[in-house]
């Protein structure tokens, strides 16, 4: 291989340079993907319901518009603002509805159609009001209301009002379908949603598209913040008015997560790419090899982001960070590499023989180095979850990928620049102290090693009280004001603005609903009792086909109570009393009245899908081909963000539901937070599994290399002692395990074995008489390889995110046990393994 690369050193180097150019084309074309959601094993079953439904209904999430104003003087002129505000967003073809106050006004505008279906909205329990509603004095009273009503400055508004309903049965109902999410909101005087004490406002924006969609919801803060300054100046207010407008929900959550994460990547990446060449700079005390080793590195990270763009198309909120994590692994390459080809011993041969020493001294060792460390990071791949597939896949081939430019392009540029130049003086890479430690080892093995091992089952019986952080809010930056302002306005609700669902499907829309109603009633019985924050169901506007049978029969044999003909009567003769013309402007009214008094039909959601009330049907109803699908939106008394207050959510609801009759498989329970407990045991069953094929790959891949179980053993010494520590280091450091970083185990598996087979290989060549020097060699290599490796991963501890942090520390612990034991007790072990050799010889020790 060296004759090829010093023949065709400068054709490879042409070559890479057109590799190069192409790998950087397409790597612009690479999108950012910040979807959590799109992170997900999809073939999941609570996965595949969750989105199944989310796809099927269309709902998306919410924009909250939090508008603090100065103070209460200002309240008649803030409100006016949020009036005009609020009417600029409804006009935005972005947004599909807002909310901010309960007024009442859409109601009328369905009061028509919900006459023609009155008994499809009756529930038992309203069927004694309706009867006192319908009373000969309330109908009287009525009549007088309305007269009083129409003599007020309000009267022309009032009119389309009491002509369409003159006996005020609107009133019966209107707080079904004006009280935003059913969660109770208690509103001013003037109906604005509003805190207590009046400082604070909100509005409810749904847009037609998801958070998920970044573009959107770029365009959608752009244009809300555009018609906020329309909307002041339309008021006479500018900036200095004390009104501040502020967002959260999750489309300023999506925004602000792109550009943290942008900024994020690009600290990471170039502090990483800083640090190593500074490491490397000082510890070969040289910048003559700089260039060589950095070029290589960025082109081993071109080229690997031209295979992701291939491969993927995007890169994810885990495949953005390994740019840093291979600018740490690859450069260990370059550092064995480096390391022998500017020795001593090699510095006034030819370019050719150089290489060839260098191939021979160190070569197999860095190609059996990155073939173990790309199975670590491929078995990652086998992980339900696409956002681990993609991660494995990505820096598992871009570790193949700087293993293949270390030992062609970097020889290429080393041969090309030394033919240009004179060698000039040794490189000699930094001593770091470690003559004196390993002599100690030397001279005292067996205390060393009994010491070391000590500690070893100490930690590792401290690492069985290590806990999993199952909590997803500690995921997110901790001083998000987005998610303050979400914190308040679920306070203000007296709930989770984060909904669950519970679904309901079968062929026969009859039975789907029946069940739904029985969901209904136990929702009803939990949100009387203080358990959960509230909730929206379809049962809340229509009944079940047998409520609706019964509430039918009780009204048919209700008598007088609701006769058609008496309650018209009455109304005349109090028309007549208050100076009303009736001629024929009522009819209408009475005939639908008088059809739904006496009907016997039953009405099913799906007959008003084309009428005035599919709007309030659509978010809690779908039909497939062969199936109804009936939804029930239940919020929370907090967010659930942790895996106890899920289990314990879940359990008060699943109770309830047995309670009246339901069984498990009768419903499904799922929603974005009731997530975290599947996820958590999908990621520890996922571990296992990549954990174990890493291992049994690099066991495999060493014994075919070495032929022999003994060196086998003694190379994975420094990987077991530091994944068996690992868990009781985080435990005096006070870490925890979590959804991200308990996915590095495997990648310390494929990173600790490099020390391992570095320092056997040079155990394997060395003779008695210079084993220490040829160790302290290596081991020099070994500690600025690990240096360079922390300092990729632990500049994700720059990371906005304290989950891409956590990676960043459990690495750098994972990478410094492997280390510590690599320089401390594997010298221990070769020379005890000396001294029995010689001893079997018959040699002095």
């Amino acid at each position: 291989m060296h004759h090829i690369i010093y023949r065709f050193h400068r054709h490879i180097l042409i070559l890479t340079i057109c590799i190069t150019v192409l790998a950087a084309m397409l790597a612009f074309r690479l999108q950012l993907d910040m979807n959590f959601y799109s992170l997900l094993p999809d073939h999941n079953e609570e996965v595949r319901i969750f989105f199944d439904i989310t796809d099927r209904i269309g709902e998306h999430s919410l924009l909250i518009a939090v508008i603090s104003i100065p103070s209460r003087d200002e309240a008649e002129t803030g409100e006016s603002f949020i009036e005009t505000f609020a009417e600029n967003l409804a006009g935005s073809p972005l947004i599909k509805n807002v909310t901010y106050k309960n007024d009442g006004r859409e109601f009328p505008s369905v009061f028509g159609t919900l006459l023609d279906y009155l008994p499809l909205f009756l529930q038992v329990e309203d069927l004694e009001l309706l009867a006192s509603h319908l009373t000969d004095e309330e109908i009287r009273h009525q009549v007088q209301q309305n007269k009083h009503l129409l003599m007020t400055p309000f009267g022309m508004a009032a009119r389309d009002i009491i002509a369409a309903d003159p006996l005020g049965i609107r009133e019966l109902f209107e707080h079904r379908f004006t009280s935003p999410a059913a969660k109770q909101i208690n509103s001013g005087r003037t109906g604005f949603f509003r805190t207590d004490d009046g400082s604070t406002y909100f509005i409810f924006i749904s847009p037609h598209r998801p958070p998920q969609d970044l573009s959107f919801s770029r365009d959608l803060m752009k244009t809300v913040g555009h018609l906020e300054q329309l909307s002041l100046e339309d008021v006479g207010l500018d900036s200095r008015s004390g009104i501040i407008v502020s967002y959260t929900g999750g489309y300023p959550i999506a925004v602000r997560d792109e550009a943290t994460t942008k900024k994020d990547i690009a600290v990471t990446i170039l502090t990483s790419f800083l640090a190593v060449l500074i490491l490397f700079g000082i510890s070969f005390r040289t910048t003559r090899v700089l260039f060589y080793v950095a070029a290589s590195l960025v082109i081993s990270i071109l080229w690997t982001l031209g295979f992701t763009s291939i491969m993927f198309h995007h890169v994810n909120v885990l495949t953005c960070v390994f740019s840093c994590v291979l600018i740490g692994l690859g450069i260990d390459f370059a550092i064995h590499m480096v390391n022998r080809y500017f020795g001593n011993d090699k510095i006034n041969l030819p370019p050719t023989l150089r290489l060839k020493e260098t191939f021979h001294e160190s070569g197999m060792g860095i190609v059996i180095g990155g073939i173990t460390t790309a199975v670590a990071f491929y078995s990652i791949a086998i992980s339900d979850f696409r956002g681990f597939q993609e991660l494995g896949i990505v820096t598992g081939t871009g570790i193949l990928i700087c293993l293949a430019v270390m030992l062609v392009v970097l020889p290429c540029l080393l041969i090309f620049f030394s033919t240009q130049t004179k060698s000039g003086r040794p490189i000699m890479i930094s001593r770091f102290g470690l003559e004196k430690p390993m002599r100690l080892c030397a001279s005292y093995p067996k205390t060393i090693i009994a010491a070391f091992l000590f500690v070893t089952v100490l930690l590792s019986l401290s690492g069985f009280r290590v806990s999993f952080d199952d909590n997803l809010r500690n995921f997110r930056p901790a001083d998000s004001e987005t998610f303050h302002l979400q914190d308040m306005v679920s306070r203000w609700i007296g709930g989770s603005m984060a909904q669950t669902m519970i679904v309901v499907q079968g062929p026969s829309e009859k039975d789907v609903l029946k069940k739904s109603s029985q969901i209904f009633h136990a929702m009803k019985d939990l949100k009387q009792n203080g358990r959960i924050g509230g909730f929206t169901s379809l049962n809340r506007f229509i009944a079940s086909a047998e409520e609706q049978k019964l509430t039918g029969q009780m009204i048919r044999s209700g008598g007088i109570a609701f006769d058609p003909d008496r309650i018209q009567e009455t109304f005349n003769r109090a028309c007549d009393e208050n100076g009303f013309a009736t001629a024929g402007l009522y009819d209408d009214y009475f005939n639908k009245l008088r059809k739904v008094l006496t009907s016997e039909e039953i009405i099913l959601p799906s007959a008003l899908g084309e009428t005035a009330l599919a709007p309030l049907i659509k978010p809690f109803m779908a039909a497939m081909e062969k199936d109804y699908t009936i939804i029930t939106y239940i919020f929370p008394l907090k967010d659930l963000w942790h895996h106890t207050d899920t289990t314990a959510f879940r359990e008060t609801v699943t109770a309830k539901l047995t309670e009246v009759g339901l069984n498990k498989g009768d419903y499904k329970l799922t929603g974005p937070n009731l997530l975290t407990g599947e996820l958590k045991r999908l990621i520890i069953s996922n571990l296992e599994s990549s954990l174990l094929l890493a291992l049994l790959a690099i066991a495999g891949v060493l014994i075919l290399y070495y032929h022999s179980l003994a060196l086998f053993l003694l190379s994975i010494v420094p990987l077991f002692i530091g994944l068996t520590t690992v868990a009781g280091i985080m435990v005096l450091a006070k870490l925890d395990f979590n959804f991200f970083n308990i996915i590095i185990l495997p990648m310390i598996a494929g990173i600790g074995i490099d020390d391992g087979i570095h320092l056997t290989n040079t155990f394997r060549q060395v003779t008695g008489h210079n084993f220490l020097s040829d160790m302290a060699r290596t081991g020099r290599a070994v500690v600025l390889t690990s240096l360079t490796t922390m300092a990729g991963f632990g500049t994700l501890a720059l990371s906005h995110y304290p989950g891409l942090r956590s990676m960043g520390y459990v690495a750098v612990i994972g990478i410094s046990a492997c280390l510590m034991a690599s320089i401390i007790i594997l010298p221990a072990l070769y020379t005890l393994i000396l001294k029995w050799k010689k001893q079997a010889n018959g040699a002095p020790s």
